[in-house]
């Protein structure tokens, strides 16, 4: 029986076709495997939960201080109301620009003490004291401008406590009405106070040289010589 044995099969050969799509595909997959990928811990990735927490901080405390626009004297927000008040008056250089501010401030304090007087007079005192406290601050910074070398700063001075004495006198003696008895004494000193710091500084009334010629207006008159 004569074997018949199976013709050997030719062995394969590669296409180059096949081989350079073959490279391409490895190379293409070893650059996207090889290549860095971020890390979990990254600073930006970090960074995002502090800036997230900085944003809810800003935007509660614009809520907050909104809310504190309308606090008044004995409110938990009324501090904070204060302080952002504090900061503008740091950030005003400006003489005139800052006892504008001042004067600003005080008419602020002088709604607060009228609004204090019809919703609770129990308050009233310390509404006084802060209104008074402004009145300081204002009255203080009138003098700076008064005795300014700049002719400007110092008719702005003028301009400013003339506006203010009538304004507020106008308000305080209506507020005094609303107040129980102990607390009017108070307001009428604060009152009385701010007329006299806030007068013209040639107004014979403040005991100063006014229309007696440099003469204090308290003294007895010159004797008539004998001819």
């Amino acid at each position: 029986m004569t074997d018949q044995r199976s013709p050997l099969l030719e062995r394969p050969v590669m296409r180059e076709q096949f081989r350079k799509e073959l490279r391409g595909r490895l190379m293409s997959e070893a650059v996207a495997v090889l290549a860095p990928r971020p890390s979990r811990f990254s600073f930006p990735a970090m960074l995002r939960p502090a800036l997230a927490a900085a944003a809810i901080l800003v935007l509660v405390l614009a809520g907050a201080t909104s809310a504190a626009a309308s606090s008044l004297p004995g409110d938990a927000l009324y501090s904070l109301k204060r302080a952002s008040e504090e900061v503008r008056l740091a950030l005003t250089f400006d003489d005139v620009a800052r006892t504008q501010l001042l004067s600003e401030l005080t008419d602020r304090r002088l709604e607060e003490l009228a609004e204090i007087a019809k919703s609770r007079p129990a308050s009233a005192p310390t509404a006084t004291q802060e209104y008074a406290d402004a009145v300081n601050s204002f009255a203080n910074a009138l003098d700076e401008l008064r005795s300014a070398d700049s002719e400007d700063k110092r008719s702005a001075a003028q301009s400013l406590a003339a506006a203010a004495r009538g304004k507020h006198k106008a308000v305080l003696d209506a507020v005094k009405e609303q107040l129980p008895a102990d607390a009017q004494a108070d307001v009428q000193k604060v009152n009385d106070d701010e007329q006299e710091r806030t007068a013209p500084r040639n107004d014979p009334g403040r005991g100063g040289q006014g229309s007696t010629g440099g003469r204090p207006s308290n003294l007895p008159p010159k004797p008539t010589p004998k001819k």
